[in-house]
């Protein structure tokens, strides 16, 4: 039927169905069983129990039956048959059963046997059967019991230790009669002998006898013993004889010794004679032999002495066996020998007969333990009835103990008030009462009824003869003692010991708050301890002990875990104690509800055993506290957790100090050059000396409690270092001694630290900051900053690198948690070359938040990241100086410094957020700090770059140069552009809506990738500068009806993307699909005009680069290779877009490109900007002249404009020097080389790191003809101004007070009233000397200044002041200016040419000016060649020579060509032989004449003896190497120093100015001269002549020859 259940117990077991199965499996039809397999299988059937039965077929449960049938049909003889077989089904299915078989002639106690050797063995009964049969003419009794699997392995024992129980069994059942017959004959033989008792007494032993004869008894052995007798008639020192046929049952195995285990006295003993003696004729007592059969247990003993003639014994009859269930129920008045003894009792004791007092008596009696009642003689029992009846009045403990006869065993009864008696209180005492015997529990059986006492009855067993008799008074006041309640004794130690809350309230507080558990495992001691650790818990709600107990192995001791709330999870506990090297043995768990003001608290108690396998040479007292808050510090989260911990055992220090050199080792690991974490923690436990003297090391270097000059503490570090130094020698590992030694190299690069600073709690700071020194340590990865400070803390870990003492960057949140240090290096490289541009150097700063919640909320990872953000910022705080209101420079408080001032601290967020920024501000400001809100550029009240869009201005600076000098206006034209970031981001959005002519074809973030195969230029325009106005936008809000057809967005989540036709033509694609990172790749590689970055990532690489050398592992699917670019100009909005080396290579196939640093260095600027102006009006604020923060917001707001105006003409600066620099590339590659060596020998460059060639690629470039890249100009031109910047600072020129108007001119108009501030800025000379910087090197390219310097013979502070004044005497800048505003009127290769003819006479003039700077400065210069200068310039090029008037002529006509205006081009022309004004003025003033006149003969001494001629050719000598230019320089020199002299000679010749009114008379002057010096005249003209007759045109050579004519002309003038 459906839904019939198929279990034989819901069928019933019919016993019919049993019977067919049985039937079939033994091959018989139903019905036809045989008479006795019939009574076989009913009687199965009858005892069968579905429940009892595993589930199976019917089948299967007859066929086990019918096995076990045919197993007994095998049976012969006497002897048992004994097997175990697992149960199978008939498909050898198991049924999880075994089935233990016994067939055996059919006995008394065979089942009770066999079960009690099954329960001892351990085994579960799941059933048994017991049929019994008649087989032969004989009963046969069968036995199956189902267990469960066995085991092949105990299966052995089992079926022995069943076949000995039936052996057991034999020898009793076969005995039986025997025995029975003995007791007879024992009876009858008392009864007629001569004994020394009462004839009433004899009467009731022998009643005694007989009632154990009366099937009282179950006999199970029986031996007959004689007393060796000496012949005066005493007992002989011999064993008591017996023969082994007057053995029975049990007893006739004569290995069995009824009083001994092992075996009976050797000789009768003392004790054995007074037993002997003294006992009556009957004992009742206990044997060693334990039963195996019927019932488990020891059998009892009954000794019936035999009697001689003389009427002293002479034997004894033994009798073991158990007394039957009857005889212990029987009323103590129905059993002789009993009833005796309890009417002697009742008599002795007096008391009134039916009173309360007998009552209570007889029942302390009747229920005395039957065993007792047998063995305990009546004065023994008296005495402990008495005494046990006296103790219902006042319930207490008592101990009443009887000792065995033969001294084998004490029986105890103990007494406790029932509701003092529990199991533990009954364990508790057997332990006393064993200890005090010094035996062992045999065996305990407590007993209850309705007294008010429980009673628990002992047997003790103990070494006869050798154990004490103790005090019975001092076990029971321990025992007593013991069954105390734990609250008995918790208040009794709350009240020893009073808490500081007091008795009462603590009583009501924690009495009820412990669990039974708790009591079990603790005392009230303990508990006491757990309650004060838990009443002292903080906030925290969090606490530890560690603690030893006695007996405590040296490398273990106990650690307590309270936690208010929930349980301390193992899964976070044990992690923290094996990185601190310890094992966990044990761990037990409690919860507490002590009462608390609301009501019950849950406070959870956890208890380790903990095992240091390493600790043996540790004292525990040194390292408990420190690792109790080492444990609770890494819990709370003030510290991590790992190896690093292991320290605070092995070296006793505190949790800080493994904090210190956990954070060492972070950022040593950070160098990407260390070993692992794993080898350096056990390079520090393994040596606990050397680190141990690191620690030292540090603390001697910077812990202020050392009072102690700076000197002396150098003293002292440098001994400790010695000594670090001399115990490495014993470091056999060579990682070791890396991890040590460098660990020692860093303590002492290191400057400053934060780690004895306090928080305003009064504890330490819970992070730790140190600045190091880095070009101290020889093994960090160039470039090496000149300052970083490392911050290191447990949810955050955080570095800012510096490369000079005043240095700004932006500040990353890093997601790199192994490197982020390699990430801001290769940052902080394009920050540097970004920096060149402002005032400070390139600084840059990771952070990497270790906690953020993983699968958190965007607002919960934010949060997290702020708080790793304000805890990185306060560690770089930590340790920087302030300065106050008189400009006075302060320390941070306990603070050691082991360098000079370092207040100049200023960050940025990385992506500009004005958010963050203002976090930042807000932190500087609680700080005190005095930058106040310029700490962090871009803030709500500053200059937000999205707001302004002030870096993707920059960029398109870059972008507009580049198009412009291919000869394409993109403000005007359309254009096509590929791209990476969107709308939402401030460099991409703002930049693609810095040209309404962009065609964005297509561009892709991190979430989708946008494609618009042929966009609307305006219509696209307008729908992305509406994306850029939402609050938030993705790709995804593109207007779908605004993109053109078969375009679209695609998320990058895709796993394929269908291209349309559209599409696949736009980005030259043949596949119908491909993946996104497939569609980005054809992107970045399509044929547009503009590749333009503005999201994060590095997307280019070089042919010869990995994708790991990019350092951007999530690109590395869509990266291609500069050489595979198709676009024409990539513009880097964003940072590290491409590598260096894909730059480069981009740039040598054709492309147009700079660097990062260049295109996007307007941020930097601009937040550098904003970082003076509000340092300039902190100090007007201070000074009260701007009276609100509001005040001063509204007037930064106010300068934005012009702010961005000051920082785009930096870029437009920048973009053109490299044009310039890209022009002359090929001819200055020796000279640009030659600096790059100068910059590495100086160890200020590494070319491998800056991407620059070495020399065997220099040369191979030579060989070609060609010069640096674009990228490799822009980094060498920062290096340039990197290097200039440290010496102009260096020297006296910033100082010169007319560089106060380059001042003045750095900062927005509207700040020019605040003169007095503005001189005191506290980086005034720096400002001077980064705008001085930067322009002369934009203008004079980054060799000029060393160059100069070695030819003219100054130093940096002449070049200086030469520089700015030729810029003023030449008026320079209306030129340059003049020339700029061709942007877009004139072809960019003339504009170019007219920027170059400047920048050449700028670096001329600048010469001249150099040789000429003495000490008082700019104003001086200009004052002395600056009218000098107008007034030449206003008669330029008349004034020059014929020869000269051409070449300016000449030069015009070219600019005139490349498009420049007219008079702009004969300005410029006229410009370089103005560059000879120095010398002039120099000629007219030292002989009192008007310069123009001094300068007309000049002129014409270099007309007539070809000098113009000659430098002319001279100046086209540009091949060569180094040496050969510098000998034509020199040659030129010589050339403009020796027509000088001619002159002075002309003019002296003259004697009047009136000789040079003009040109003609300066000429006839001339020649009337020459005609004077005829010989040296000629000799010059016909060398001339003759050289140029020889043809072949102007050689070095001929030159030097030429000019040595030239010498001798000047040598004669002067005679």
């Amino acid at each position: 039927m459906k839904g019939e259940s198929l279990h034989p117990a819901a069928q019933g077991l019919d016993a019919a169905d049993i019977a067919e199965a049985f039937a079939t499996a033994l091959g018989r039809k139903p019905g036809a069983l045989k008479a006795d397999e019939a009574a076989f299988v009913a009687q199965i059937a009858a005892d069968a129990s579905a429940e009892e039965l595993p589930q199976g077929s019917l089948s299967d449960i007859g066929a086990a039956f019918a096995d076990f049938w045919r197993f007994g049909e095998t049976a012969k003889g006497d002897a048992p048959l004994v097997r175990i077989r697992p149960w199978s089904g008939a498909g050898g299915a198991s049924y999880g059963r075994d089935l233990l078989e016994i067939v055996q002639p059919d006995r008394p106690f065979l089942v009770d046997s066999i079960m009690g050797e099954i329960a001892e063995a351990g085994f579960p009964v799941r059933a048994m059967f017991h049929p019994v049969v008649e087989r032969g003419g004989k009963r046969w009794s069968m036995i199956q019991v189902h267990l469960d699997p066995v085991g092949a392995d105990r299966e052995t024992a089992l079926v022995a230790a069943v076949a000995g129980a039936l052996d057991d069994v034999r020898l009793a059942v076969a005995d039986f009669d025997a025995m029975q017959a003995l007791m007879r004959r024992t009876i009858e033989e008392l009864a007629a002998a001569n004994t020394p008792i009462s004839a009433e007494e004899k009467a009731e032993t022998i009643a005694f006898l007989e009632w154990l004869e009366g099937e009282e008894f179950v006999f199970l052995g029986a031996r007959v013993y004689e007393y060796p007798r000496t012949p005066d008639g005493g007992y002989a020192s011999e064993e008591p004889l017996y023969q082994p046929e007057g053995s029975l049952g049990l007893l006739r195995d004569q290995n069995r010794r009824v009083l001994r285990r092992a075996s009976e006295p050797a000789i009768l003993s003392k004790a054995v004679h007074t037993h002997i003696e003294t006992t009556p004729p009957l004992t009742v007592a206990k044997s060693n032999l334990r039963s195996r059969v019927h019932r488990r247990g020891y059998m009892d003993y009954v000794g019936v002495k035999r009697y001689g003639a003389d009427g002293k014994p002479s034997g004894e009859v033994r009798f073991v066996g158990l007394f039957t269930a009857e005889a212990y129920d029987a009323p103590a008045r129905d059993v002789p020998l009993i009833r005796r003894k309890v009417a002697g009792v009742l008599a002795a004791a007096g008391v009134a007969s039916g009173g309360h007092s007998e009552k209570r008596l007889r029942n302390i009696l009747e229920t005395w333990p039957r065993d007792e009642l047998f063995q305990t003689s009546e004065e023994e029992l008296r005495g402990l009835a008495t005494g046990v009846m006296h103790l219902f009045d006042r319930p207490r403990v008592r101990v009443f103990a009887r000792r065995d006869p033969f001294d084998r065993f004490v029986s105890i009864l103990m007494f406790v008030p029932r509701e003092r008696y529990d199991s533990g209180v009954r364990e508790r005492a057997g332990r006393i009462l064993a200890e005090a015997y010094r035996g062992r529990v045999s065996a305990w059986y407590p007993s209850f009824s309705d007294a008010p006492l429980a009673r628990v009855h002992y047997i003790l067993g103990i070494d006869p003869g050798h154990h004490p008799e103790p005090d019975l008074a001092v076990v029971e006041a321990d025992i007593a003692e013991t069954t105390r309640t734990w609250g008995d004794r918790f208040d009794a130690a709350v009240r020893a010991s009073p808490p500081a809350a007091g008795v009462a309230p603590t009583l009501a507080r924690w009495a009820g708050a412990f669990s039974g558990g708790y009591r079990d495992f603790y005392s009230a001691d303990e508990a006491l301890c757990d309650l004060a650790e838990i009443d002292a818990m903080g906030e925290e709600n969090f606490r530890t002990r560690a603690y030893r107990q006695v007996g405590d192995a040296s490398i273990r001791f106990r650690f307590k875990i309270y936690r208010r709330g929930d349980s301390a999870p193992l899964s976070e506990v044990m992690p923290i104690l094996e990185h601190m090297g310890l094992k966990a043995l044990i761990e037990d768990a409690f919860e507490l509800t002590p009462q608390g003001a609301g009501g019950p608290e849950t406070v959870w108690v956890h208890e380790f055993l903990l095992e240091d396998e390493g600790g043996e040479h540790l004292v525990f007292a040194d390292v408990q506290d420190a690792f109790e808050t080492a444990f609770t510090a890494v819990w709370t989260g003030r510290t991590e957790s790992d190896g690093f911990n292991r320290l605070v055992l092995e070296l006793g220090v505190s949790w800080r100090d493994a904090a210190l050199i956990r954070a060492l080792a972070r950022y040593r690991q950070q160098s990407g050059l260390d070993p692992s974490q794993l080898v350096q923690e056990q390079a520090l436990q393994a040596h606990p000396g050397v680190a141990r003297l690191i620690l030292d090391l540090f603390r001697i270097k910077f812990d202020p409690a050392i009072a102690v000059d700076l000197k002396a503490r150098e003293m002292q570090a440098a001994a400790v270092m010695d000594e670090i130094v001399q115990a490495l020698q014993a470091v056999e590992s060579l990682d070791h001694d890396r991890v040590l030694r460098r660990l020692a190299l860093l303590v002492g690069a290191v400057k400053r630290t934060n780690f004895y600073q306090l928080a305003e709690d009064g504890r330490p700071k819970p992070y730790i900051s140190f600045k190091v020194a880095s070009r101290e340590l020889d093994d960090l990865p160039a470039p090496k900053p000149y300052r970083e400070i490392f911050v290191s803390a447990p949810h955050v870990e955080g570095v800012h690198l510096r490369f000079g003492p005043v240095a700004r960057g932006g500040l990353r949140w890093s997601d790199r948690r192994d490197d982020f240090r390699t990430e801001v290096l290769g940052l902080v490289k394009a920050q540097q070359v970004k920096n060149a541009v402002i005032v400070p150097v390139g600084s840059k700063g990771g952070f990497y938040p270790k906690q953020l919640p993983r699968g958190g909320a965007p607002d919960a990872v934010r949060a997290e990241g702020v708080r790793a953000y304000r805890t990185f910022l306060s560690g770089l705080l930590d340790i920087t100086d302030n300065i106050d209101a008189d400009n006075t420079v302060v320390r941070p408080a306990s603070v050691i410094a082991h360098e000079g001032d370092d207040p100049y601290l200023v960050v940025a967020a990385d992506k500009g957020t004005a958010t963050f920024s203002d976090i930042a501000n807000g932190l500087a400001e609680a700080y005190g700090f005095w930058l106040g809100d310029a700490f962090a550029s871009g803030g709500s009240a500053g200059y937000d770059h999205k707001v302004m869009g002030i870096t993707a201005r920059g960029a398109w600076e870059a972008v507009k140069r580049h198009f412009r000098e291919a000869g394409k206006d993109i403000q005007t034209t359309d254009f096509t552009v590929v791209g990476v970031g969107d709308m939402s981001g401030d460099v991409f959005g703002n930049g693609m809506l810095l040209s309404k002519h962009i065609r964005l074809i297509a561009a892709f973030d991190h979430r989708h990738i946008f494609i618009d195969p042929n966009p609307d230029s305006a219509v696209s325009w307008e729908e992305r500068k509406r994306m850029f106005e939402l609050p938030r936008s993705s790709w995804e809000d593109y207007d779908r009806s605004k993109i053109s057809p078969g375009g679209g967005v695609f998320s990058r989540a895709l796993k394929s993307i269908v291209l349309t036709p559209e599409i696949k033509a736009a980005l030259d694609i043949k596949a119908d699909a491909v993946s996104p990172a497939e569609l980005m790749t054809a992107i970045l590689k399509a044929r547009a005009e503009l590749l333009y970055l503005g999201g994060i990532g590095t997307y280019v690489k070089a042919r010869g680069e990995s994708n790991a050398d990019a350092g951007d592992k999530a690109n590395d699917a869509i990266r291609v290779n500069g050489s595979e670019l198709r676009v024409k100009v990539v513009g880097e909005g964003a940072n590290l877009g491409l590598t260096q080396a894909g730059r480069i290579e981009f740039a040598r196939a054709g492309g147009r490109i700079n660097t990062d640093a260049i295109d996007n260095s307007a941020g930097v600027d601009s937040s550098d900007h904003e970082v003076n102006i509000k340092i300039l009006t902190g100090m007007v604020e201070r000074a009260g002249k701007i009276t609100s923060r509001e005040d001063r917001n509204v007037l930064l707001a106010s300068m934005t404009d012009e702010v961005a105006e000051h920082v785009l003409a930096h870029n437009y600066d920048q973009t053109l020097a490299i044009s310039l620099l890209e022009q002359d590339a090929p001819g200055e590659l020796e000279n640009h080389a030659r600096f790059m060596v100068e910059l590495e020998n100086e160890g200020r460059l590494n070319r491998r790191v800056e991407g620059l060639p070495d020399p065997a690629q220099i040369a191979e470039l030579a060989a070609g003809g060609a010069g640096l890249t674009r990228p490799e100009l822009a980094v060498l031109m920062a290096y340039g101004k990197l290097d200039l910047f440290d010496e102009i600072v260096a020297s006296a020129a910033p100082d010169d007070a007319a560089f106060e108007q380059i001042l003045e001119a750095y900062f927005p108009t509207a700040l020019g009233r605040y003169d007095d501030e503005m001189k005191k800025h506290r980086l005034r000379r720096e400002i001077i000397a980064t705008v001085i910087d930067n322009e002369l090197v934009n203008i004079c390219g980054p060799t000029f200044p060393s160059r100069l310097r070695a030819a003219a013979g100054c130093d940096t502070g002449a070049l200086i002041t030469g520089f700015e004044g030729a810029r003023r005497i030449l008026r320079f800048g209306e030129t340059w200016d003049a020339v700029a505003a061709l942007d877009g009127k004139a072809p960019a290769e003339g504009q170019l040419a007219l920027f170059r003819a400047l920048a050449h006479t700028l670096r001329s003039q600048t010469y001249w000016m150099a040789r000429r700077a003495g000490s008082g400065g700019v104003d001086a210069l200009t004052a002395r060649y600056g009218a000098g200068m107008a007034e030449l310039r206003a008669l330029t090029p008349g004034i020059l020579s014929t020869f000269e008037q051409k070449n300016v002529a000449r030069r015009a006509a070219i600019f005139v060509k490349d498009g420049a205006p007219e008079v702009l081009a004969q300005q410029i022309a006229a410009m370089q032989p103005l560059t000879t004004a120095t010398e002039l003025v120099d000629l007219a003033s030292g002989l009192g004449w008007p310069v123009a006149s001094a300068a007309r003969v000049y002129h014409q001494v270099g007309a007539a003896f070809s000098f113009d001629r000659l430098r002319a050719a001279a100046g086209e000598k540009r091949g060569g190497d180094h040496f050969e230019r510098m000998a034509v320089r020199r040659l030129v020199e010589d050339m403009l120093a020796e027509q000088a002299q001619v002159a002075r000679a002309v003019m002296t010749f003259a004697a009047s100015p009136d000789a040079a009114e003009t040109s003609e008379q300066a000429k006839s002057t001339v020649t009337s001269w020459a005609q004077m010096h005829s010989g040296p005249g000629r000799a010059v003209k016909r060398t001339i002549e003759e050289i140029e007759q020889a043809g072949g045109g102007w050689t070095f050579a001929k030159l030097t020859i030429a000019n040595a004519a030239l010498r001798e002309l000047a040598n004669a003038a002067v005679k």
